[in-house]
């Protein structure tokens, strides 16, 4: 798999995604400005979702019309007129969002501190949007292709992040694939800028799809090793001391939540004894439902430490 070296500054990661200049244009005349941008034909050829500007203006949530309009763009394929509006609609959508603050988090060891969890001191647990987390970086589930969700009414993650963080992400998930010459492999990890989402940096890693009914050693080491590829490059970065993982391989990708859950804590636990704190102090799960919330505090109330 390609190596941060082979792509860092292909991407430019290592230099600052400023704010937009304070733009006077309505939301209405920024998205139209958007539109005229778009490459020839771009909304026919998209998805069925949407295939005319009418069916766009007709929509009362400017953001989600926003998503769909870009839909599998880049920001290669965009007129600059367009970034421009692009970059001021989305910075005032992160706003309207609100913030939550990664470092200021509650620790488990706070929330619960008879767990025997080794790593309490430096895990958090938030519910919450990841759009709205101020944190070094953001995990994506990504597809191995890298280019974000191909289904523009898909509720996942990877719709989240791309639609927020901007086309410019695409862009350089596109460069690193180009440069690696094919997919990305389960279990590997590579990191762009975050744009604007507020996380300076999104780490993608594509996790395993559980074929089977029950989850094999292999699907185990698969999905460790997204944990471990991220927290790993996160390292490499150098710069990433607050890093948040969304609950890789539940949902559609067929893991159990309480087998993936104890792999996260586990696998996260032992990278944190194997590496120390010093860089990387702050790891946050970042969960959505009550439920899943549940089955983390159960897990960590009855965690025996090795």
């Amino acid at each position: 798999m390609l190596p941060l070296s082979a792509y860092r500054e292909a991407i430019h990661l290592d230099e600052p995604f400023g704010r937009p200049k304070p733009d006077p244009r309505s939301d209405r005349a920024l998205f139209d400005a958007v539109l005229a941008g778009l490459p020839e034909g771009h909304l026919e050829n998209t998805s069925p979702a949407v295939s005319s500007i009418e069916e766009l203006y007709a929509m009362s949530d400017l953001q989600d019309a926003l998503r769909l309009a870009l839909m599998g763009l880049s920001a290669s394929e965009i007129s600059e007129d367009a970034l421009t509006a692009i970059n001021v609609l989305l910075y005032r959508n992160s706003a309207d969002l609100g913030r939550t603050t990664g470092p200021n988090l509650m620790r488990v060891s706070e929330m619960m501190p008879r767990s025997d969890y080794g790593s309490a001191r430096s895990v958090a647990m938030w519910r919450g949007d990841v759009r709205e987390l101020v944190a070094d970086a953001v995990i994506n589930a990504a597809l191995p292709s890298l280019q974000g969700c191909t289904d523009p009414n898909h509720p996942c993650i990877d719709n989240f992040i791309h639609a927020q963080a901007g086309p410019w992400m695409r862009d350089d998930c596109r460069t690193i694939r180009n440069l690696q010459g094919r997919d990305d492999e389960v279990g590997s990890a590579k990191i762009t800028r975050g744009y604007r989402m507020p996380a300076k940096y999104v780490l993608h890693t594509v996790s395993p799809h559980l074929t089977g009914a029950t989850v094999t050693d292999a699907d185990h080491a698969a999905l460790a090793s997204c944990y471990t590829s991220c927290l790993d490059l996160a390292l490499e970065k150098g710069d990433i001391h607050t890093v948040s993982f969304c609950a890789l391989s539940t949902g559609e990708n067929g893991f159990p939540f309480e087998v993936a859950t104890e792999i996260a804590l586990s696998t996260v636990n032992k990278w944190l004894h194997a590496h120390g704190s010093d860089v990387i102090n702050l790891v946050i799960f970042n969960i959505f439902e009550d439920a899943d919330a549940a089955r983390y505090i159960d897990v960590l109330q009855h965690w025996i430490e090795d």
